[in-house]
This record gives structure tokens, sequence and C-alpha cells, in this order.
């Protein structure tokens, strides 16, 4: 029993271990969304914290609670890619929701992050704390993050904008729950992630904050597929005789 249990937590460290070092999003430089088709879904590269991307609004200057990270991504360049042409596009799953610096609260009254699409012709989706749902469309345009050029390659920034600018939202963190459809026949939603939008919180305060919109969502479909998988050897290994 004690050989089983060792085994498994050997495995679990292997396994997730090597998934984080080749998934894992970095904390410096431009930020991605990563994803690529697989086993009949958009899969997107998660990192440790889960279900989870990280940005900032800035608190002042010239880009003042503005960004246009994370971006999405599946580069030819980086082993990805999808099909030649296909579109992108995000659903919004639920409303604004708000991290205050202890608990998860209901934002400000007038808060919003409001998103500018691609091209600029798709009109911008705004997500307050009571805008509920609001699904992606390829015909009418909604939500639309962009389209593959001929060779698979993707990427796209869309504008992100907290609002509003003057009387400056309260500082917190801001969570906006989506997940991606691709108009390519037969390939599934991808899992439902967050974005995590830091707005003048302390680096401990935001962690926090991460942690709490990460218990909202599960874990990703390809880590239950590595946890049957170390149980499954887990019991092969422990029915193995016992040579004497």
């Amino acid at each position: 029993m004690k050989r089983y249990i060792v085994y498994s937590i050997f495995c679990l460290i292997f396994f997730v271990g090597d998934i984080y070092g080749q998934h894992g999003h970095s904390d410096h430089g431009h930020s991605d969304i990563e994803f690529a088709y697989q086993n009949g879904m958009i899969d997107i590269e998660f990192g440790p914290e889960g279900r989870i991307f990280e940005g900032e609004f800035p608190t002042s200057g010239t880009d003042l609670q503005f960004t246009t990270e994370p971006g999405f991504a599946s580069e030819t360049s980086e082993g990805m890619g999808i099909g030649s042409g296909d579109q992108i596009v995000y659903n919004v799953l639920d409303s604004l929701l708000f991290w205050n610096g202890s608990s998860i609260a209901a934002p400000t009254a007038g808060t919003q992050i409001r998103i500018g699409n691609l091209p600029p012709t798709v009109p911008d989706t705004v997500v307050s704390g009571t805008s509920g749902s609001q699904p992606g469309s390829f015909s009418p345009a909604a939500n639309r993050v962009g389209a593959a050029d001929g060779t698979g390659d993707f990427h796209a920034d869309l504008d992100w904008f907290l609002e509003p600018n003057t009387g400056n939202p309260g500082t917190g963190a801001y969570a906006v729950k989506l997940n991606l459809s691709t108009s390519a026949a037969g390939i599934a939603n991808s899992d439902d992630f967050f974005i995590v939008y830091n707005f003048g919180l302390g680096d401990t305060e935001f962690e926090e904050g991460v942690e709490a919109f990460a218990a909202l969502v599960p874990e990703p479909s390809s880590m239950m597929i590595v946890g049957v998988g170390i149980l499954l050897s887990g019991l092969m290994w422990r029915k193995q005789p016992v040579r004497r």
C-alpha cells in the first residue's frame, strides 16, 4: 500500500509538472491566452493557478484603466495554429465579478468593463454587475476576437477598458468569466475561465482574489484526464503480484 501511495504521488508530480512546464504563462512581458484544437475542442493552455489569466488596469498615466492584455494566440511558430480562416469569438458567461481585497462582492453600480472587439466595426461588449451572459456570434458578429490567417496562425489583442474614467472605480480585482468558440465545424467550446484584472491592489491581496476566483471554476478537462490516468496507473501497480 505504501509503495502504491508513493508511486501515485510521484506520477502526480511528474505529469502535472510536465504540463505546467509546457503550458504555464509568464509573469513578464506580453501575456496571451494560448489555445489549439485538441480532442475535438478548443484546448486552452492553463497555468499552475488553474483556469485563470491575469491582467492589470493602470491606476494612473496615459493608459489609465486601459490594457490590451492578455491577448489570444495560437501561433504556428509555437507548434500550434488552427484552421485557415477559422474565426474565434468569446462567450461572456456571467456578470462582472469583483474582489474588494477580502471577499467577492458586487462591483459599484455603474462600474463596467468595455471590450473593444475586432475588427472595430464589431460593436463593443459591455460587462457590468448586472449584464449577465452574452454569447458570441459569427453572423452578425459579436464578441469577435479575430480570424486565423491562411496558414492557421492566430494572434489578436482586444482593447479592455475599466469604466467610468471619472471618479475611478473601487480598488480591487475585476473578473470576467468567458469561454471560446470557433467557426470550425465539429470543434466544441473551450473550458470556462476567468480573466482577473488588478486595479490598485497589493500583490498579496490580488493573489488572494485570484485564488478566490479560481475556486469558482473546476479543473480543466485535461487535468481530469491526467488524474484518471494516474489513478489507473496506481491501481495497475498495486495489482502486480509480489515476488518472493
